[in-house]
């Protein structure tokens, strides 16, 4: 048996092990059958300390904006990317070493003036009914909605751009934003200027995602502690899920989301039993 195939072995194990750990939900639905049910989104001075559901309308107390760029954005969370045009050495065996300028996730030094622009998460102060909702909780909160609708006169008065994408909207402090992988000493046209790529290195572009439920109605489970919903690790679950659900829904989702865990796992799993068998079977043909 080649390394290859050994290791492929060990990770299908993990992921069989996994798979296995992932149906097993007693503790999470044994801790809803327990928690107290406030439908009505009251704080409650007998609930202190104990453990809450809480479904309603998620609702942000003050408006979500980026601090760094101000542009606000709807909801209660939201992530920001930052990409930066960066230098990158490539080699070529017929013409050796080239320079690309290409879109990078990458932090730069603290020398840099676009050091402090960095990828996030922005997070508003955000309430259920009488709740509000701890910022650990709301990172439960899914995100992936890709954030277009900005106001482009007031971004443009902020000193940013828009940049429209087919599938990402992009705001920069750029005039034009190159769309991909570029020489580092060409050039172009634009608007009757040649343009050099080499002056937009690190520059950064911005997108946004936003909330992924629209509705704004969610369902937390954690710990009441002075007015707050908290969120407590030691439940094994996560705080936010979509919808407005009573314990009996809500332990029906964390079983499902269990089953759906496990058999996502198992596939892996099988998938590398697999390539381990193919690898083995070749290196016997050899």
């Amino acid at each position: 048996m080649n390394k290859k195939s050994i290791i492929f072995i060990v990770i299908a194990i993990i992921l069989a092990i996994v798979g296995f750990s992932s149906t097993n939900t007693s503790k999470q639905t044994d801790v809803i059958s327990k928690a107290v049910y406030v439908e009505d989104g009251k704080v409650l001075p007998e609930n202190e300390g104990k453990i809450v559901i809480v479904p309603g309308k998620l609702e942000a107390a003050t408006p979500l904006v980026d601090k760094i760029t101000g542009v606000e954005l709807p909801g209660v969370i939201a992530k920001r990317t930052v990409e930066r045009y960066e230098k990158v050495q490539n080699s070529d065996e017929d013409n050796g070493i080239y320079y690309t300028l290409e879109w990078k996730n990458t932090i730069l030094g603290k020398d840099n003036e676009f050091s402090d622009i960095v990828s996030s998460s922005l997070i508003a102060e955000a309430k259920i009914g009488e709740f509000t909702i701890d910022n650990n909780a709301l990172h439960h909160v899914a995100v992936g909605k890709p954030f277009k609708d900005f106001d482009y006169q007031e971004v443009n008065q902020r000193g940013y751009n828009v940049h429209p994408t087919t599938s990402v909207t992009y705001i920069s402090k750029m005039t034009f934003m190159p769309a991909g992988k570029q020489n580092y000493n060409s050039t172009m046209q634009y608007n009757g200027k040649k343009v050099y790529y080499m002056d937009y290195e690190n520059m950064p572009r911005i997108s946004y995602v936003t909330q992924r439920d629209e509705s704004g109605e969610y369902t937390f489970i954690g710990k009441q502690q002075n007015g707050k919903i908290m969120y407590d690790k030691d439940l094994g679950m996560q705080a936010a899920f979509d919808g407005l659900q009573n314990p009996t829904e809500l332990a029906e989702r964390v079983e499902s989301g269990g089953m759906t865990g496990a058999i996502v796992a198992w596939a892996l799993a099988a998938f590398f039993v697999l390539l381990a068998v193919l690898g083995m079977r070749k290196k016997k043909e050899n």
